[in-house]
């Protein structure tokens, strides 16, 4: 991990912002296209067809900003700059949502867990107590 950190880092002090603009704009434009992708073996759900849309805006944009970067029209950024400030945000907010789920969801397993041992101590416990109460030998 912290050699990938020192590859991004020089590559930014390293190369001019026309040449971070393109390899950034096609990372996140392939994951994009793959999150659509991957968004057709899905059910259409409100989620679903969020990030399908942010998805196609983020590739429309990213190649708007492309082009004006490429012919030097830098008004051309500026919808990308807002695009990527609403990725941050709405991607934060799912990762947040994700981590909370996580944790939700652990602790519905450990309680549930804890329930169904307890259940099965009450159930030995009682058997137990039956075949003590029955004549004969066991």
């Amino acid at each position: 991990m912290d050699s990938i950190k020192k590859n991004i880092s020089s590559y930014i002090t390293t190369s001019s912002p026309g040449e971070r603009v393109s390899v950034f704009g096609c990372c996140l434009g392939t994951f994009c296209v793959l999150i659509m992708f991957l968004n057709l073996f899905k059910g259409s759900t409100s989620r679903g067809l969020w990030t399908d849309r942010l998805c196609k805006l983020n590739i429309i944009v990213i190649g708007v900003s492309l082009l004006t970067t490429k012919y030097g029209i830098p008004l051309g950024c500026y919808p990308a700059i807002f695009i990527s400030g609403l990725d941050v945000i709405v991607c934060s907010l799912y990762c947040l949502q994700a981590v909370y789920s996580l944790l939700l969801d652990s602790v519905k397993t450990i309680i549930s867990a804890f329930l169904s041992l307890l259940i099965a101590a009450l159930a030995f416990l009682y058997g137990q107590a039956l075949l003590e109460t029955v004549p004969g030998s066991w």
